[in-house]
């Protein structure tokens, strides 16, 4: 009974390759045995089908993924906690939205997968919840390449800001969406249809290039802070103005900005020429360069004018505590790290091209809870506790009605001004690349 049926089933394909077309079996099976199929028909074509990263749940995956459930659950309303309050400073930083709606994927993700979990047939469910386990990777990447890329402006001014820079960077992120797109086509395809040998290669060789890309996408955000140190300044990032956020005084975890700081530094380049107000916007550093210091750094012992004496002062008192990027690297390469090892797990898992029932230790659910729950959880963590917030905040854009006003009491330093007065840090730079972080 059982092998003619299976039979029957096969003959209903068209020779499709085994694994394919499962929901459409699922429908046939159904209206003909009714709505609860005997186990064994179950586990014959369970068996049959693809191997996938984190294996398909049972019973036993509603417990962890209830509790990474509730975790990344807390760390979107954390992320949102942020935000709010960031905000209600006039503090803007749009990407703790980007980490709370990753958060909030991750949450789906293992909702989905306990409803998966209950009855393994809802396979739209469980569509669902294969999609939410690889968007979220390269959601994360993304943010996380921003932040890199905060950093490669700070050593890089002028290079970080040009359009050939932001075009490419933009070029990355269009490639790498569609070709998560197609990879995401390319994962439920086989599940919706009935594949011939040739079209269900086909599916895997896109499931197989989106993993790699994932991959080398994980691994720019490295890169990046590599090359804002390896590559030397040019002269115009070592002749240009700069924007800091003076008015973040620590990174500490409990910290936040005063209330409309950053509304009342806008108003401030009122009293600036039009070069100040052309200022490239970097994050908040205690480093102050200017023209003609050693090594790049203007400090104490290297200043050399009362105007420089008095730009330090100016701008040190403004801080209780040095804003260096030592942590900010780390985090950065933590992060890359930990997102390496878990895309590099899954990417491997797609080239092994295993079916269930002969599938290796890859697949197993534990590696999927530590790769993409606990070290996940590790980077929440990471991004929260070193305030992401704060360490990577780059100034808003200024309004055009402040271009070309000028105040009344400013002192010449290099080829811009600054007001001896005012606690500012639109200052004249000379980057060098061998300044410390």
């Amino acid at each position: 009974m059982s092998s003619s049926l299976i039979a029957a089933f096969k003959s209903s394909t068209n020779g499709a390759a085994d694994g394919t077309g499962v929901t459409i079996l699922v429908k046939r099976a159904q209206g003909l045995l009714g709505k609860k199929l005997p186990s064994w028909i179950v586990d014959y074509t369970l068996g049959q089908q693809m191997a996938i990263f984190g294996d398909y749940p049972t019973s036993k995956d509603i417990a962890p993924s209830a509790i990474f459930l509730v975790v990344f659950l807390i760390f979107c309303l954390a992320h949102l906690y942020i935000f709010t309050r960031n905000m209600a400073r006039g503090h803007k930083f749009w990407l703790s939205l980007g980490f709370a709606f990753y958060s909030f994927m991750r949450f789906l993700g293992y909702t989905l997968r306990i409803v998966w979990a209950k009855d393994i047939l809802k396979m739209k469910s469980g569509m669902a919840s294969e999609v939410f386990l690889i968007i979220p990777i390269v959601l994360l990447a993304g943010l996380n390449l921003i932040l890199a890329q905060r950093i490669f402006t700070w050593r890089h001014p002028h290079l970080g800001s040009t359009k050939f820079f932001w075009f490419n960077m933009y070029l990355v992120y269009i490639v790498v969406t569609g070709v998560v797109v197609m990879a995401i086509i390319g994962q439920c395809i086989p599940y919706l249809y009935f594949l011939s040998e040739h079209r269900f290669k086909m599916c895997k060789q896109v499931m197989q290039a989106g993993s790699v890309l994932c991959v080398l996408f994980v691994s720019l955000a490295a890169v990046l802070v590599l090359a804002a140190f390896l590559i030397p300044s040019t002269s115009k990032d070592q002749t240009v103005w700069i924007y800091q956020p003076y008015w973040i005084e620590s990174f500490s975890i409990w910290y936040f900005v005063p209330k409309n700081s950053a509304r009342e530094a806008e108003s401030s380049f009122k009293q600036r020429d039009s070069n100040a107000f052309g200022a490239h916007r970097i994050i908040a550093s205690t480093h102050i360069p200017g023209p003609g210091v050693t090594r790049g750094r203007l400090n104490s012992t290297t200043a050399t004018t009362d105007n420089d004496i008095k730009r330090i002062n100016s701008v040190q008192q403004c801080r209780g505590e040095n804003l260096k990027h030592n942590h900010s690297i780390l985090i950065i390469s933590l992060t890359t790290l930990i997102l390496f090892i878990s895309s590099m797990f899954r990417c491997v898992s797609c080239f092994l091209e295993h079916q269930k029932v002969s599938q290796s230790w890859i697949f197993k659910p534990v590696v999927m809870y530590i790769m993409l729950g606990l070290l996940e959880t590790l980077v929440n963590v990471l991004y929260l506790t070193g305030r992401v917030d704060l360490r990577f905040y780059r100034p808003d854009k200024l309004s055009s009605k402040h271009r070309g006003v000028v105040g009344d009491e400013q002192s010449t330093v290099g080829n811009g001004y600054y007001n001896d007065g005012e606690k500012h840090q639109a200052v004249h730079q000379d980057h060098n690349s061998s300044e410390s972080v």
